[in-house]
C-alpha cells in the first residue's frame, strides 16, 4: 500500500509540472500545427504528412507483426492437438 501511495503521489506530481508548463497546449500545437515546442521552428504540412505516415506505418508494423505471430503460434498448437 505504501509504494502505491508513493507512486500515486510521484505520477500526480510530474503531472502538476506538466501542466504548469502547458505541455498538453504545447503537444497540440505540434500536432496541429507542426510548431515544434520551445523553438520558433515551424514545419510544413508536408513535412507533418511524412512524420505521420512514418508513425502509422511502424504502428500498423508492429500491430500485423504481433497478429501473425499469433496466429503461427495458433496454427502449431491445432497442428500438434490433431
Amino acid at each position: 500500500m505504501r509504494k502505491a501511495l508513493i507512486s500515486i503521489c510521484i505520477v500526480l506530481s510530474g503531472l502538476m509540472i506538466l501542466d504548469s508548463l502547458n505541455a498538453g497546449h504545447l503537444l497540440m500545437m505540434f500536432l496541429l500545427a507542426g510548431i515544434i515546442p520551445g523553438t520558433t521552428i515551424v514545419l510544413s504540412p508536408n513535412d507533418m504528412m511524412s512524420l505521420f505516415a512514418l508513425l502509422i506505418g511502424f504502428v500498423l508494423a508492429r500491430i500485423t507483426n504481433a497478429v501473425i505471430i499469433q496466429l503461427r503460434r495458433g496454427n502449431t498448437q491445432m497442428l500438434q492437438n490433431a
